[in-house]
Order: structure tokens, then sequence, then C-alpha cells
């Protein structure tokens, strides 16, 4: 989704709508600069890197044609200007490309990201959870938490097989319902 609006913001910007270049630059920004401590972690080398990239596309507008992904052609830019830069700057020997450095190690941003998109994923799962009753819970618990068989579960819960079936089953299509119902309320209130 984010790849179409993106495509059609890119043609706004080139049509000279500044909102657009506006869009373009709040929503990659944070992108680009996570992406740029994968080649070094001097913060300003790479905050400057990407004012040259937004800098450049924008004097160079009338010239630019639309890429078919906006975002790699902005990650693209952004790694052909730190390379130049660090090779300028730092006297490095990039003119080869195995010697570029990049890490794969997690930045403080990444760990910091992941940490909130978890805590956020984990009050979800809670609130869903707390939905249903506790021997739902319970069932959901086993089978997808502990990773259980239906035969271990019929076990621990004192069930046949078909009621345990069931059981999941009411379970599942409980959070699934209420899901459904909290994604239309999500997408109602931004439309309102």
């Amino acid at each position: 989704m984010l790849t179409k609006e993106s495509k059609i913001k890119w043609a706004e910007f080139l049509s000279g709508n500044t909102d657009a270049y506006s869009w373009i630059y709040e929503t990659y920004v944070q992108l680009l600069y996570r992406y740029g401590l994968r080649f070094t972690q001097d913060s300003e080398l790479i905050k400057d890197s990407i004012q040259e990239v937004f800098t450049y596309i924008y004097k160079n507008r009338g010239h630019l044609s639309s890429p078919d992904n906006v975002k790699a052609y902005l990650l693209i830019s952004l790694k052909y200007n730190l390379i130049h830069s660090l090779r300028k700057e730092l006297s490095y020997d990039l003119s080869d490309k195995e010697n570029i450095p990049f890490s794969l190690e997690p930045t403080v941003e990444d760990v910091v990201i992941e940490k909130e998109r978890l805590t956020l994923q984990s009050e979800q799962i809670k609130k869903m959870l707390s939905l249903l009753t506790s021997r739902q819970q319970e069932i959901i618990y086993y089978r997808y938490i502990q990773e259980l068989s239906f035969e271990e579960i019929c076990q621990l819960m004192n069930l046949n097989y078909q009621s345990a079936q069931n059981l999941i089953q009411r379970s599942l299509k409980k959070i699934r319902d209420n899901f459904e119902l909290l994604l239309l309320l999500l997408s109602l209130s931004f439309v309102l």
C-alpha cells in the first residue's frame, strides 16, 4: 500500500506539489536514518547525507523520472551518498565494493522500535485474551503458548477430543470477531 501511495506522491512532487515532497521526507527520513546506521555510527554524517539526497531530488525534480519503488530509490541514493562521503571524509578505500562497511547488528534505535512494537503487540494480545472465559484462555495457552497437542490438552483439561476442538474454535472465533470489530472501529476513527 505504501509503495502505491509513494508513487502517487512522487508524481505529485514532480509536478511541483511541495506537500507531496514533505510527505515523502516525513515518510522515509527515519527509515533512511536507520539504514545509514548500517554504514556508519556518525549521526551527523548520516543526517547530512539524507539532507543532500533530499536537496538533490528537490533541485532536480524537473529532470527526474518516477522510480518503480520510491523507498528503494531513496535507499540507493543514500547509500551512494554515504559511500562518497565516507570515501572523502574518512579516507576509506571504497573502490572495492567488498570493503564497504555494513553492519547487521541492530542499532539502539532498532532495539527501541522493536521493543515498542513487542510491547504494543503484547498489550493487544492481552486485550484480546481478556475477552475470553478462563477456560478459553486456558486452552489457548496450552495450544499456542505451550504448543501442546490436542491429546495432551484433553488430558490436562479433562476434555474429550471433540470438546477440545470445539472450545478452541469458539475461542478463536471470539478473538477474530472482536479483532475485526476493533479494526473497523479504528478505520472509522481515521475517517472521522
